[in-house]
This record gives structure tokens, sequence and C-alpha cells, in this order.
């Protein structure tokens, strides 16, 4: 503060001195009968434009700068927020898949009951199916479909006749999937090729029960 109050006393007496040097000569010229010259205009300083021209792009990037973070803040939030949603949907689905299967195990069980049961069971099942679809999950198609690994859990494999290798032939409990990701998959029982020693046993001229000799899947693991 000391040295900026000597600073400013300092142009205050050279403006002091400059403005009695303008009187001094206006007299002399008044005394010597000649015109007095008219006083220049002051212009501003050329350090105080620059200044005040640095100070405005300083304050200029500072507002740019602010609006990018919001905008950048804002994009964020919205993720986290999608992301957040997506998380609870996902945790809930799967807390309520266990309620559905069991559901489906008691309808299964209850045909021969002459109760009212089936018809309450099969009703709280549509409502709940409806419920999940309304949700976007989907049921995940595994019987007599190729089994994928993406899509299906392969639990055990077993030699069906007339059925090649690789193919979903039960569904031991049912996958479902939300938005095109798995929740969980299908767990499976797979055909499996025969295995060589049964091969060898069947005769050589006479096809196992249930095959057809002709099927171009199964001639491929009948013995030459």
């Amino acid at each position: 503060m000391k040295k900026q109050h000597q600073m400013e006393k300092t142009e205050l007496e050279k403006k002091l001195e400059t403005e009695l040097a303008a009187e001094a000569c206006a007299k002399e010229a008044e005394a010597a009968g000649e015109p007095v010259p008219a006083p220049e205009p002051e212009k501003p300083e050329m350090h105080e434009l620059e200044a005040v021209t640095a100070d405005r792009d300083f304050w200029k990037d500072q507002a740019l700068r602010a609006r990018a973070e919001v905008e950048n803040f804002r994009k964020r939030a919205a993720r986290e927020v999608d992301r957040i949603r997506k998380r609870a949907a996902e945790n809930l689905i799967r807390d309520l898949l266990p309620v559905l299967d069991h559901l489906e195990l008691a309808a299964h069980h209850g045909n021969n009951s002459e109760t009212g049961l089936q018809e309450g069971v099969e009703l709280v099942l549509k409502q709940f199916r409806e419920v999940l679809t309304n949700h976007g999950v989907e049921e995940i198609p595994a019987g007599k479909q190729p089994f994928d690994p993406t899509l299906h859990e392969a639990v055990m494999g077993r030699l069906e006749p007339g059925v090649p290798p690789g193919m979903v032939v039960e569904t031991c409990q049912k996958g479902y999937s939300l938005g095109g990701q798995v929740l969980r998959p299908a767990k499976a029982v797979v055909s499996v090729a025969r295995p060589e020693a049964q091969a060898e046993a069947a005769p050589d001229n006479a096809a196992p029960s249930g095959i057809s000799s002709d099927s171009p899947e199964q001639s491929a693991h009948d013995p030459q």
C-alpha cells in the first residue's frame, strides 16, 4: 500500500509539473502577444489498455473453463444415475427370480389337486411374468437349441438318440436376460456324442433303437 501510494503521488506530481509548465508557457506567449496554444487532450497510457485487455482475456478463459466443467459434470452425473438405476433393477430382478422358480414348481406339482391352488398359482405366474416383461426381462431360449456358453450353463451331458451332440435336450433352470445382458444363464442338459466303447458294442449292420441309420448327424458317430 505504501509503495502504491508513493507511485500515485509521483504521477500526481508529474501531472502538476506538466500543468505548471503549460501555464508558464501560456503566460509567456500572452505577454509576447503570441496566440496561446490549446492544451492537447490526454491519451490513455498504452500499458493501461494492455492491462485491461489481459484482464478481459483472463476472465473470458475462466468463464469458458467453468462452462466446460459444468457440461462434463452434467454428463457424468447422467451416466452415474443411469448406471445406479440399471444396477438396482438388476439386483431386484435377480432376487425375484427364485420366487418365480418356486411358483413354477408349485404349478407343476399342483396339476392333480382338486382345489383352486392350481388356478391361483397360474394367475400369480402370469402376473409375475408380465411384470418382468414390462421391465425388459426376457427368457433365454434353451429347449432344442444349440448349446451357447454365453447363454447356457451345462449341468450334465446325456446321450440322446436321434439328437446330434451339442444340443440342449432339457432345461433344468430357466435363464433370463435384461436389455440384452444375461442376468442368469439357463442350466441345461446337453446331448453328447456316443462313446466309442458303446459304438463298438453295437452290431455292425444294425442301428441302435431310436436312431435313424441315414441321419447325417448320427452317421458321423457310427462305427465304420
